[in-house]
């Protein structure tokens, strides 16, 4: 055996605010998912959209914090960061969700729901299934399901106003970026305390919370067709 062989394989020191930001970002929405559940109690169908919502939230935040805060061993590690590439899927769907069942009605929201959430399934699966989805594959994926979107743009000018539009388009340029970020694992400033992998969480955070926004003020009071 050479010396290179024997050599130990020195990894990269997990940076310390790793996780921590997804894990308020969970707390937070936990607190918005009570109150819009709250808001919306009279109406059934609304509320459970908005739990969906809330819900999606929770998951991916919550459990993207334990997987990335914890030190696991590598089986489990695998698991658990298929898993939280998983809840990304979820979350996309769990955004939509809400704005189709509440802006939309017929037959377009419908097709919008059953597509979205058939893409989420597929990828979730296909997370799940090889434990690791190719990055690029991955981030293709998400980018995709966020702007199907633009689809439904004709009937979101009309019922919703400017500001609203603005907000949504912030968030999946933010969620974009992010996902850029993510995938070429650039920049990476502080690598053993904030890096890449930090500045995608945030830009996730801040695209979820323009879609919070939009969902809070317009979504809510939008009467259901």
């Amino acid at each position: 055996m050479t010396t290179e062989a024997r050599r130990p394989v020195v990894e990269t020191p997990k940076p310390r605010l790793r996780g921590w930001f997804h894990g308020a970002a969970a707390l937070g929405s936990l607190l918005v998912t009570i109150t819009l559940v709250a808001r919306t109690r009279s109406d059934p169908v609304r509320c459970f959209s908005l739990l969906v919502f809330g819900l999606s939230m929770i998951e991916l935040y919550g459990l993207s914090a334990v997987y990335h805060i914890g030190n696991w061993q590598p089986g489990r590690q695998r698991v658990l960061r298929a898993v939280d590439h998983a809840n990304i899927f979820v979350l996309i769907a769990g955004t939509y969700t809400p704005i189709c069942v509440n802006l939309f009605a017929g037959r377009l929201r419908i097709t919008v729901l059953l597509l979205i959430w058939t893409l989420a399934l597929a990828g979730v699966l296909c997370a799940v299934l090889t434990l690791r989805l190719p990055r690029w594959v991955s981030t293709g994926l998400y980018i995709i399901m966020g702007w199907i979107a633009l689809g439904t743009l004709p009937w979101l000018l009309h019922l919703l106003p400017w500001p609203a539009l603005l907000l949504l388009g912030a968030g999946g340029a933010l969620y974009s970026i992010g996902a850029v970020i993510y995938a070429l694992r650039r920049p990476n400033p502080l690598p053993y305390i904030f890096g890449f992998h930090e500045i995608f969480h945030l830009f996730t955070i801040a695209g979820g919370a323009a879609f919070v926004i939009v969902i809070w003020i317009w979504v809510v009071p939008f009467p259901r067709g």
